[in-house]
């Protein structure tokens, strides 16, 4: 097996509510930011993300384009297997999905309630807000909601994610087969400095319960609000950040997107 190692940056991946947002989602980005901002946890650690760069990833398209196609990281990092994505597939396939338009709750998810779905085995109630590692002190503030109808919590995203598949796309939570991710979760800015486990745990609880307390509220994702984005840093700051809208995408100017040339392989 030779070696091969596709870079990171710059790299392609298919996002939701880039720029624009409903006002119901913009609005509670926006109290969320002001809430960690102000918090004497924190003590000012907190930075905010822009909002038109606050985001949910559906289906991460990094590869790297070879004279024989784009060759899809995942798939060779994940599984060691040479994979060249079928953009225009892809691209028909989300116009005319059965899992679009896909309807997303944030909040209000009652830990009394059994929801069918459990998310990294926890209740949504305990993974509507998170603050995840990312690097040795510094943690992401991040808000999460899952494909909802009623009290129940389809896997639409996680089989959306996964039909990728079939256009040689693998998500990059799906390398084992049996692993599930139906989790829409927006970065909503960065805590630079060390926060003890109990500090962390306090703020969760305390963000958890304002969502929880507050009522649910849905955003649904139609292509429309889809866009591929050619990123040079994962938090896809606006100033660097390339945007091809999914109504707008044809295979060729998906291709453009990712600009790493190689040999054949």
């Amino acid at each position: 097996m030779f070696s091969l190692s596709i870079p990171d940056f710059p790299n392609v991946s298919l996002v939701a509510f880039y720029g624009d947002k409903p006002f119901r989602l913009a609005a509670s980005i926006a109290q969320l930011q002001t809430y960690l901002s102000e918090s004497t946890i924190l003590r000012h650690k907190f930075t905010s993300y822009q909002l038109g760069q606050v985001h949910g990833t559906i289906v991460g398209c990094e590869g790297l384009k070879t004279e024989r196609g784009v060759m899809s990281k995942w798939f060779w990092e994940g599984r060691k297997k040479i994979r060249y994505i079928d953009l225009s597939g892809f691209l028909n396939y989300l116009l005319d999905s059965d899992h679009l338009p896909m309807n997303i709750r944030f909040g209000g998810y009652d830990p009394s309630i059994d929801y069918n779905y459990l998310s990294r085995d926890r209740h949504p109630y305990q993974r509507s807000f998170q603050l995840q590692p990312s690097g040795e002190q510094t943690l992401l503030a991040v808000l999460i909601g899952w494909p909802c109808w009623e009290d129940f919590i389809s896997l639409d995203l996680d089989y959306l994610r996964r039909d990728a598949q079939k256009f040689n796309l693998l998500h990059k939570y799906h390398i084992l087969s049996e692993q599930v991710d139906n989790d829409f979760y927006m970065r909503l800015g960065v805590i630079e400095g060390k926060l003890s486990p109990e500090a962390i745990a306090t703020l969760e609880k305390e963000i958890g319960e304002m969502l929880r307390a507050k009522s649910f509220f849905d955003v649904t994702i139609k292509p429309e609000n889809l866009a591929f984005a050619r990123y040079q840093e994962l938090s896809l700051p606006l100033e660097t950040t390339t945007i091809l809208p999914l109504i707008q995408a044809t295979s060729g100017k998906l291709e453009a997107l990712y600009s790493i040339q190689l040999e054949p392989l």
